[in-house]
């Protein structure tokens, strides 16, 4: 049985994919045909008959199903189709038997690709099914698919007939939407479900399309794409070809699957919904007492916000750690706690160093997005700090009068202090390259 392991959707180049779907996978084949392997099952998918393509209800015998190579617009379509028919051309009923099984979307517990339906506050993300026509794109559970494979790798070592073609498997008991499944999984978790009406989709779209497309027509873009052309979805697919493919319809026929090898499913919608429900109820008791757990994204994020805001009312408003009385001397606890504050920003950085080998000083957009952000908020309240204290050293009388609080030592203060507690938590929040690496 093989299982193609793709390289990520959004980033990698056309050679990737060829060298990933098509390359690897043909050297494979071609040893397992030398080491007289009998039986082989490639898991393929729905995109070989072209993801940018609405298909309805097509059959394996539809032409629709087996479209030119020429006219496949993405280099993963590209590959799982021409992976395919390589594998299939290898079909022998006295040497290696092959076959193919087109799946479509798999659902299951935490580690499928529906990031939408597990967002953070208990949140679920999806498009109406209210609109008049809504996508529809089949979708099967992770059991039902793996059960199915079982039965195709028994069938074909029983009978070579089966063999030397593909087969659609893309639903379980029924067409279910990804619409109807995200509601239903959202209310069994107890999340609170968002539906986008499609409008609102098309027009975030088409926004994204000009935001992408744009840097590929200007001249001598380095990319290997002709000047002043835009071949969607390029030679590598984008954040908006991505998003784009989620509403193009895809639902097929499994009636040939299904006589063939007398397998329809192991859990109807509503039983594998509900054991996805138990599966994330049960997990969630463990993640939440973990002890080795770096921070959440929200205490990471919300922790720095409520503790600068409660200290800027605390300085500002009410004259706390009495900096108000205390700022009129030179070397007062006001000017100790700015001067603290101006070195432990520049010392976190060194913390950082010290206690991570990949942490380095002044890297840009790297270690996480969240790490990112809170170094720009840090080092972006540093910079007001240092612009406040150079316009107070070198007497910018004018500059003190038409804006007075730019010398107010409490608002030095507060700017430094959110400035050390960002700073301090990007650290914490900094991933290593190998780090990213494993979660992805």
């Amino acid at each position: 049985m093989v299982i193609a392991v793709k390289p990520p959707l959004l980033g990698p180049s056309y050679q990737t994919f060829m060298e990933i779907n098509l390359a690897g996978l043909a050297d494979l084949v071609n040893m397992a045909e030398r080491h007289n392997v009998r039986s082989l099952l490639y898991v393929s998918s729905f995109a070989a008959c072209n993801h940018w393509v609405p298909h309805h209800n097509v059959a394996e015998s539809d032409p629709a199903a087996s479209p030119p190579l020429t006219s496949l617009r993405s280099p993963y379509d590209l590959s799982k189709a021409m992976t395919e028919q390589f594998i299939l051309q290898k079909h022998s009923e006295s040497g290696m038997r092959t076959v193919s099984i087109r799946i479509g979307g798999v659902y299951g517990d935490n580690d499928d690709q529906y990031w939408n339906r597990r967002l953070p506050f208990r949140l679920s993300l999806d498009i109406s099914d209210q609109d008049s026509h809504p996508p529809k794109i089949d979708a099967n559970y992770v059991e039902n698919v793996a059960e199915g494979m079982l039965r195709v790798v028994d069938r074909l070592s029983a009978d070579a007939s089966v063999g030397g073609r593909f087969y659609f498997y893309t639903i379980g008991e029924r067409h279910v939407t990804q619409q109807e499944l995200g509601v239903r999984l959202a209310e069994a978790t107890g999340r609170f479900h968002l539906a986008a009406p499609t409008w609102v989709i098309h027009t975030w779209l088409a926004v994204m399309n000009f935001l992408v497309s744009f840097q590929f027509q200007l001249p001598s873009w380095p990319l290997n794409q002709p000047a002043g052309r835009v071949v969607e979805p390029k030679s590598y697919f984008t954040t908006y070809s991505m998003a784009k493919k989620g509403l193009i319809d895809q639902w097929f026929d499994n009636a040939l699957f299904r006589e063939t090898f007398g397998y329809s499913h192991l859990y109807t919608t509503e039983e594998a919904v509900a054991m996805v429900a138990a599966a994330q109820k049960q997990n969630r008791p463990r993640q939440t007492h973990s002890h080795n757990k770096r921070p959440g994204t929200l205490t990471l994020v919300a922790g720095p916000v409520v503790i600068s805001l409660c200290t800027m009312v605390l300085v500002m408003l009410c004259g706390g750690l009495s900096l108000s009385v205390a700022c009129s001397t030179s070397w007062s606890l006001c000017s100790l706690c700015q001067f603290g504050f101006f070195v432990s920003s520049p010392a976190t950085h060194v913390c950082g160093f010290v206690t991570q080998p990949a942490y380095r000083l002044w890297m840009p957009f790297q270690g996480g997005s969240l790490h990112v952000l809170l170094q720009g908020i840090g080092w972006s309240c540093f910079a007001l700090l240092l612009m406040q204290w150079c316009a107070s050293y070198y007497g910018e009388e004018m500059l003190l009068t038409e804006f007075p609080y730019v010398g107010d030592s409490r608002l030095k203060a507060a700017f430094g202090l959110i400035a050390q507690v960002t700073l301090g938590l990007s650290v914490l929040a900094f991933k290593t390259p190998w780090e990213k690496t494993k979660r992805s």
